[in-house]
């Protein structure tokens, strides 16, 4: 299997906030994400959140970012959808060697952004695209369905 971890993070309809999202499950097993996605204050003070927020138009890097991870001031990652319209980006945890594959709603373009799955590929950094082509092309199905029924269910206060 590629993949260790999964978090799955959902806009709350009543939240005021633009960009930020409660994590609502996950196999609680990767210890970047348990320290930074941790919320201090409320609101979910006893939750998990992360916030997924457009990155800037001018990029100095080889490959351009659509949107970036974050937590206060933190960059955790940043985020490329290589085919506009597809739910599907990927990108590196800052600071690791791990590589996360992102999926939106099907429905993002019409609804919004309203559920992000977080894959994480502990060792993967510089296999993220293949990762990516294998994710397009229906290779993953399994072990993805296996870290979804893995996840445990997190409590969100609203």
């Amino acid at each position: 299997m590629n993949f260790t971890d999964y978090y799955l993070a959902k806009k709350l309809k009543e939240q005021k906030a633009k960009y930020r999202y409660e994590i609502a499950r996950s196999t609680m097993e990767y210890d970047r994400f348990q320290f930074l996605l941790k919320n201090k204050r409320n609101p979910n003070s006893d939750g998990w959140s992360i916030y997924f927020i457009p990155r800037p138009v001018e990029w100095s890097g080889s490959e351009r970012p659509d949107m970036a991870f974050t937590k206060r001031s933190e960059n955790i990652s940043s985020i490329v959808f290589p085919e506009p319209g597809i739910p599907y980006g990927y990108g590196d945890v800052k600071g690791t060697n791990d590589s996360l594959i992102v999926l939106l709603n099907e429905d993002f373009r019409i609804q919004g952004i309203s559920e992000i799955e977080i894959f994480i590929a502990r060792g993967q950094k510089h296999n993220r695209k293949n990762l990516w082509y294998e994710l397009v092309d229906g290779e993953l199905e399994y072990e993805l369905d296996f870290l979804r029924q893995s996840a445990k269910e997190l409590p969100i206060a609203s």
